[in-house]
């Protein structure tokens, strides 16, 4: 039963949002214009009509804009009612008009979609007000879900941002000390310098502990080395200040100074977050950092009564909230908050009758409250997350019946589900499914209302439940279905050779056996489970087997399944192809398959490829017209190897049936068939070492948005599924696997209706890093004679058994470049290792100033990484 009718949701939701409405051409959102549920009966379409128009005749009356648009809308009906005369007041058309419309505007959603990827997209973040008025702007038309589903597409998500602090809370002089030694330390920021590690770190929501205690750990870990005075130092002013003020204030503020002093030069938004991300902020709060930044100039202004009311008009209560503060006038500013009051009391009654009705099992009502609820508060967030949140309806009409030696089981949509409801269908034996995890997942598929279960125990009984989701929203209530499945036999096979009828066939893997009974009543006895040979029937007759398959019980009886009944002409002539195997092929100028099949003597056959299912079963002789009109024949090169005939051809991408067809001369006999999807698979893969990881970054094709890496690190393997959204937001995708030699493998993966399309495997193989030799240097100096002593601290990632260490010291500006430019001080053969330091001293001549001290390797295959100038250099 549809919600009834509430005049002043429809007011929030229908009207109020058209305020800015040029009065040009309406919204062709008919379904919200007459707040038509598509689950409604055609008595209730009628009703609803009514109260609609009656609103619509009562509004009238009303002050400034809404009589404006609702005058439009009874000129509109008026011209809807003459065109389609009484249907209007039937489902079927609002069902068909619903259908047709969603294609229609989905050209609109892309380009919505494409608008906020290019101005959005670098940070995947907008602000709700943004949103509102790009689609007021240009994309009027669309409905709430589609700009839902253009935001989804866009890869970006609406978020509020947040205040970051415009001070750092030291003096000026102390800060620009602290942020001087934090650049002689090497360190990126006030975090990094106190947790001397390599996890990421939050600092807006669970910030990372930055207290006393940790300060004073750094300070004793700090003391324990040799050479960085710019870390003790930063940690001398952080020591203060942390007894006197909050360092996550002051770290943040270290963060964004920087980033506020770039925007404000121009530096494009995916430079700054790539800045914020080397510092190992997290990237969720890095990218709203950077986003807040961003908008900080646009932030809301001082306002009055008027624009209070004009927000909430607008549906945008959160602005309307954070405006309040900035009234001055005592009167306005009563008056303004009984306003947002008000609305907001109505948001949550709202909200609390959504709750309670997905409490009592009826989603649809509890979808169409919450968006009442976004209607007056679309600036919400967690609104629209809850909205999210509520799990579809339950599936109708779930039926299981045997198909074969497979159990086919089917279902009906619910009215609210639409072509992206994904649909997961459960396998529990004894008992229907309780929760989507509660069995064996058969099939997880988008649009489909079928599937086939190929491994159904046979004998006992099982229970099926189908789950629906939309995307981002968690599975629906089960719908269930109980069975016990009796399969019989499939792809019954008969042939004649050497005078003997041969019988192959297909059964569950739970059958104890197949009792096969000739036509004349002769009991033919298998020869295994799937196959017989009949050396008693007379050539020239056409022959009738009847197969049965056995099942043992629980209880330990038997139990049969249905027969299936085949029929033969004892004649010689070619076999059909009983195995076809089909693979996606590398190479070429575009998507290729290789197909192979058992090579039979003196025969020709033909693969054809069609996108439905061929209609005629295994064995059936096939008339050379007939076969001409079924799909097209796949041409390619063709080769021989041990037995089997191999063909490698060019395809279309999407999912197609291949048929294999024995050329005879009375006709093409139907063979085995296989189906295979193929996609476009990503091209220029590369690689880029990050630490113990490895950085993996391509090209997408065209409308492909998943991508599948499996990969190859020693004696360590993995596998990660990842949506186009994810490789954009985390900057392609990172592979754990250490120092080792990475082998990779990256195929993309599209739905397509039928099944799922995979591409050819594009490989890398990323060799072993090379070991790497961290130093410092520390130098002290004899003021009035000169010279002193230098101690370089060396360190490898990796064990490194034999190195040649160098160690130089040049006079002049420029540095030395390789120990030729220098005087030799050091020079020696150490073992190197992670776990420990290795100290290297030596006296130090009197130099010009300046001068530079510098450490080479001598060893093939070890890369050194210099520390910052300021330990190199003596000015």
């Amino acid at each position: 039963m549809a919600a009834p009718f509430d005049p002043k949701a429809y007011e929030q939701a229908v009207v109020k949002p058209l305020r800015g409405w040029s009065g040009r051409e309406l919204p062709d959102d008919l379904l919200a214009r007459y707040a038509i549920d598509l689950g409604m009966s055609d008595q209730e379409v009628e009703r609803r009509l009514r109260e609609v128009r009656s609103r619509w005749n009562k509004g009238l009356s009303s002050a400034g804009f809404s009589q404006k648009v609702y005058r439009a809308f009874l000129k509109a009906d008026e011209k809807l009612q003459q065109e389609h005369g009484a249907k209007f007041s039937r489902i079927e058309w609002w069902q068909a008009y619903a259908a047709a419309r969603q294609g229609a505007n989905q050209e609109q959603v892309d380009d919505l979609a494409r608008t906020l990827r290019e101005h959005f997209g670098d940070l995947g973040l907008i602000a709700p007000g943004q949103l509102d008025a790009t689609v007021r702007a240009a994309y009027a038309s669309l409905s709430p879900d589609e700009v839902d589903e253009a935001v989804a597409k866009a890869g970006v998500r609406r978020s509020t941002p947040v205040e970051l602090p415009k001070a750092s809370g030291l003096l000026d002089t102390t800060y620009r000390h602290l942020r001087d030694h934090l650049i002689d330390a090497g360190k990126s920021g006030v975090v990094e310098l106190l947790h001397d590690d390599a996890a990421a770190f939050r600092l807006l929501d669970t910030p990372v502990d930055l207290s006393v205690a940790v300060v004073n750990r750094a300070v004793e870990r700090e003391n324990k080395r040799a050479g960085n005075q710019g870390a003790r130092q930063a940690l001398g002013i952080l020591a203060t200040a942390a007894k006197d003020g909050d360092l996550r204030k002051l770290a943040l503020f270290h963060l964004v100074d920087d980033v506020r002093r770039q925007h404000g030069h121009g530096v494009p938004p995916s430079a700054l977050l790539k800045q914020l991300l080397r510092t190992r902020w997290d990237g969720d709060e890095a990218r709203l950092a950077l986003f807040s930044v961003l908008n900080e100039s646009a932030r809301t202004p001082a306002g009055n009564l008027g624009s209070i009311r004009e927000l909430l008009e607008q549906g945008r209560l959160l602005a309307a909230q954070q405006m309040l503060s900035s009234l001055s006038g005592a009167e306005d500013a009563a008056a303004a908050t009984a306003l947002v009051e008000r609305q907001l009391d109505k948001v949550r009654e709202l909200v609390a009758g959504a709750r309670d009705a997905l409490r009592e099992g009826a989603e649809a009502d509890a979808v169409h409250r919450l968006r009442q609820a976004i209607a007056l508060a679309g600036d919400d967030e967690d609104l629209r997350a809850e909205l999210r949140r509520i799990p579809p309806e339950p599936v109708l009409g779930i039926t299981a019946r045997e198909d074969g030696v497979t159990l086919r089981v089917s279902w009906r949509p619910a009215a609210s589900h639409g072509p992206r409801t994904r649909y997961r269908l459960v396998r529990k034996e004894g008992r229907v499914p309780t929760d989507p995890d509660d069995g064996v997942v058969i099939a997880v598929e988008a649009g489909r209302t079928v599937a086939v279960d190929r491994k159904a125990p046979a004998g006992v009984p099982v229970g099926y439940a189908v789950f629906a989701s939309t995307e981002g929203s968690p599975w629906s209530r089960p719908a269930g279905v109980a069975a016990e499945v009796l399969p019989g036999v499939g792809d019954v096979r008969l042939s004649f050779s050497d005078g003997a009828v041969e019988g192959r066939w297909i059964v569950h893997p739970d059958a104890v056996g197949v009792d096969v009974l000739r036509g004349d009543g002769v009991a033919i006895v298998p020869s295994g489970r799937t196959q017989f040979r009949d050396r008693t029937a007379q050539e020239g007759r056409e022959q009738v087997y009847t197969l049965v398959a056995r099942y043992r019980c629980g209880d330990g009886t038997e139990a049969v399944s249905a027969p299936v009944r085949v029929r033969t002409t004892a004649n010689g002539r070619p076999l059909p192809v009983r195995a076809l195997s089909i693979q996606a092929a590398e190479g070429g100028t575009g998507p290729r398959v290789k197909l192979a099949w058992k090579t039979q003597a003196d025969t020709e056959v033909m693969i054809r490829r069609a996108v439905a299912p061929c209609r005629w079963r295994f064995g059936d002789i096939v008339a050379p017209a007939d076969l001409d009109d079924y799909g097209e024949e796949v041409v390619g090169s063709r080769d021989e190897n041990d037995g089997w005939q191999l063909l490698v051809a060019e395809v279309p991408t999407g999912l197609f049936h291949y048929v294999a067809f024995t050329l005879g001369p009375s006709g093409a006999i139907r063979g085995h068939d296989e189906t295979l999807g193929i996609a476009l698979p990503v091209s220029g893969l590369q690689h880029q070492r990050l630490g113990d990881a490895v950085l993996l970054a391509w090209e997408w094709p065209e409308r492909v948005g998943t991508a599948e890496v499996r990969w190859q690190a020693g004696e360590e393997s993995g596998k990660r599924l990842l949506t186009r959204q994810q490789y954009q937001s985390g900057g392609g995708c990172r592979v754990p696997c250490g120092p080792v030699e990475v082998r990779v493998k990256v195929r993309t993966k599209v739905l397509a209706e039928g099944g799922e399309c995979t591409s050819a495997d594009v490989e890398l193989v990323v060799p072993a890093s090379p070991p790497t030799v961290r130093y410092t240097v520390d130098m002290t100096r004899k003021p009035l004679v000169g010279g002193g002593t230098v101690k370089v601290l060396l360190r490898a990632d990796q064990e490194i058994p034999r190195c040649t260490v160098i160690v130089v010291a040049a006079e002049g500006p420029v540095m030395p470049r390789r120990p030729a430019d220098g005087r030799e001080l050091i020079r020696g053969e150490r073992a190197l290792s992670p776990d420990h330091d290795v100290d290297l001293i030596s006296a130090l001549p009197r130099l010009r100033k300046p001068y530079w001290v510098r450490c080479f390797v001598d060893t093939a295959g070890v890369h050194i990484v210099d520390p910052p100038v300021k330990q190199l250099k003596v000015s």
